[in-house]
């Protein structure tokens, strides 16, 4: 049974030496900068971040994280409230047993339930990176046309 358990003390180096595959290297930030980051974007105090290692039975298989980024009024191109998927990564050693898949969508459910107020969830994906995009696209998320600054295409879910 797949579940989203908070970064602790007890978890947060097994959580760092998840590993990708070398392929996946090129699209993904490892884990120690990601919970480096969220902790950065805590301390500024405007980002909510809301990192979660992902367990299979008891066994950690993945991490993931998502933020939220409230309207930024001095910011035009920001017309709505969302939550931002900055991660989702599953180890080398349990992909391709659809953790991923039950992960991201058990990560929605929680989204989806918190009381931000948000439109929508947001991620951005290489679209050479097809095992995530189809991913993504399994789960309803829409490919906007809009590139992030390294050219991967942002994806949308709308709550509303």
């Amino acid at each position: 049974m797949i579940e989203l358990r908070k970064i602790t003390d007890e978890n947060f180096e097994e959580c760092i030496e998840l590993d990708f595959t070398q392929e996946q290297w090129q699209h993904l930030a490892n884990n120690a900068y990601s919970l480096s980051e969220a902790f950065a974007l805590q301390n500024d105090g405007v980002i909510t971040p809301m990192p979660y290692v992902i367990y299979n039975n008891d066994v950690m298989v993945g991490f993931t994280m998502a933020i939220y980024e409230p309207i930024d009024e001095n910011d035009p191109d920001e017309d709505e409230n969302h939550f931002y998927i900055s991660r989702l990564m599953i180890d080398q050693r349990y992909q391709g047993n659809g953790y991923g898949k039950r992960a991201l969508a058990k990560f929605i459910d929680v989204l989806k339930s918190l009381s931000y107020g948000a439109d929508s969830i947001m991620l951005s994906c290489a679209k050479k990176n097809t095992i995530a995009y189809r991913l993504y696209e399994s789960l309803e998320f829409v490919d906007t046309g809009e590139l992030d600054e390294d050219g991967d295409c942002y994806m949308r879910l709308s709550l509303t």
